[in-house]
């Protein structure tokens, strides 16, 4: 792993590149075919199409179409990237991880470190405040952090817990220095004791207690938030944007009624696309982060474990040309 900064300034998420699958499949034909009331599907899952891959694609082939969306948004240099973490569930195989996989495929040096985070809705939250902190203590410049958790591959179609509310997808987060962007300032995380089977893959399908884990979210999602905020000396309304992990429409009306905050401040944006575990946040970040970016925002994810994490951002306007 190559040291030493070159630029100099806070390491900032500067840039997110996206992809969604354009196959999409009607949640619509699914309910009626499992028998879900078209009540149900609207006003409690909310997902009314989901995204799925093609036959045989792959988390990297996902991560790969996120990365060059990236590159259209902010030319980078592959050499230079000196860290790449990958967040999923679902690596292309057991051996290697999928970091090296997409090493090589993107052609990176050899002085890159490559490693996968394997933590599910939590996950984008836990791989930024990873690399932030190796940014920080390595002084690294160039950061790569894909999310990719194609979790229709792993979904009983005929599940009626689990079939209506998962969709593929995949972004490529960049991180620098001396760039505008969006700077960790501080973070919550923790694992709910005995959760563990509240979402688990162990054979042929996922398997998930809806019940457990809304009812896990519903209390340790707001209280995580809370906690940040009193330890940084915030209110709510101090906060601009609270881009929480939209697992279903209900868990997040459940969170806009708790915390007292509106759907202009506490969007659901996943009915044309579904749930995509990992990608879930910074889907939702990437147009707000490369257009008129609100300058305090709060990133929550919860999930798999179970676990959740909250992260709280401040936007900086960094000048690369004055460092």
């Amino acid at each position: 792993m190559s040291r030493g900064c070159t630029t100099t300034g806070e390491v900032v998420l500067a840039a997110i590149g996206t992809h969604l699958p354009q196959d999409r499949i009607s949640n619509l034909t699914t309910a009626a075919e499992l028998g879900v009331d078209e009540g149900l599907l609207t006003d409690k899952i909310g997902v009314m199409t989901r995204a799925v891959k093609k036959p045989g694609q792959r988390t990297s082939d996902l991560c790969c179409h996120a990365y060059a969306d990236l590159q259209a948004r902010i030319p980078l240099e592959p050499e230079a990237i000196q860290l790449l973490c990958v967040v999923t569930q679902n690596p292309d195989m057991p051996i290697p991880h999928t970091a090296a996989l997409l090493h090589e495929r993107l052609g990176l040096s050899a002085g890159c470190m490559t490693f996968d985070l394997s933590q599910g809705c939590a996950g984008y939250t836990h791989g930024l405040a990873v690399a932030t902190a190796l940014a920080d203590r390595f002084a690294l410049d160039h950061i790569l952090l894909f999310t990719c958790d194609p979790y229709t591959a792993i979904v009983d179609p005929h599940d009626r817990n689990t079939a209506l509310i998962f969709g593929d997808g995949a972004t490529a987060s960049y991180l620098t220095r001396g760039a505008p962007g969006y700077r960790l300032g501080d973070a919550d995380f923790g694992t709910a004791p005995a959760t563990s089977s509240v979402l688990r893959y162990t054979t042929r399908h996922l398997e998930m207690d809806g019940r457990a884990v809304f009812l896990n979210a519903a209390r340790e999602a707001p209280a995580s938030i809370r906690r940040l905020l009193d330890r940084n000396h915030l209110d709510l309304i101090d906060i601009d944007l609270f881009l929480i992990h939209p697992g279903s429409r209900r868990i997040v009306d459940v969170l806009r009624k708790e915390l007292g905050v509106d759907q202009d401040r506490l969007p659901f944006e996943i009915a044309e696309y579904g749930n995509t575990v990992s990608s879930s946040i910074p889907l939702m970040l990437a147009e707000r982060l490369h257009q008129n970016p609100p300058q305090t925002i709060l990133l929550t994810g919860f999930g798999v474990g179970f676990c959740w994490g909250t992260c709280l951002m401040h936007h900086i306007d960094q000048d690369r040309d004055q460092s």
